[in-house]
């Protein structure tokens, strides 16, 4: 297949992260979709500790790379311009799961840093907008 591929490797999937001090500040009191979404995280960090998983203060919103690489491009090129990748080839995954380097590989886009600034202000702002009466 010719489709371009973003490879978002774990290390760089976990760095969206949130303490709970911003998520009070931050996201409780910004309208209903901010209390909502306050709640739905303290109703999580109860049911963990419930199962003695201790969380201590941060939880890593790690579905949000993917809005952060393709809604909030930059709009002279089409691109996450403000997170940093580099261009490799393709590895083989070998029959245990594992990385294996393959020389003839095409050439992927794999990211090793977000810009956790756009990506958390971003929603944070919205957040607030949609809190304000029109």
């Amino acid at each position: 297949s010719d489709i371009n591929i973003w490879q978002v490797p774990r290390n760089v999937y976990r760095q969206p992260i949130m303490s709970d001090a911003e998520l009070l500040i931050k996201v409780k009191g910004k309208g209903k979709l901010g209390n909502h979404l306050f709640n739905v995280m303290k109703e999580a960090y109860t049911k963990l500790d419930k199962w003695n998983i201790p969380m201590g203060e941060v939880y890593i919103y790690g579905d949000n790379p993917l809005v952060l690489l393709t809604a909030l491009q930059s709009s002279f090129e089409p691109d996450p311009s403000s997170s940093s990748y580099v261009i490799k080839q393709a590895p083989i995954i070998n029959e245990e799961g594992l990385y294996k380097v393959n020389l003839k590989g095409r050439n992927i886009r794999v990211y090793q840093q977000l810009d956790n600034r756009l990506l958390f202000d971003d929603f944070f702002t919205k957040l607030v907008l949609l809190g304000v009466e029109k």
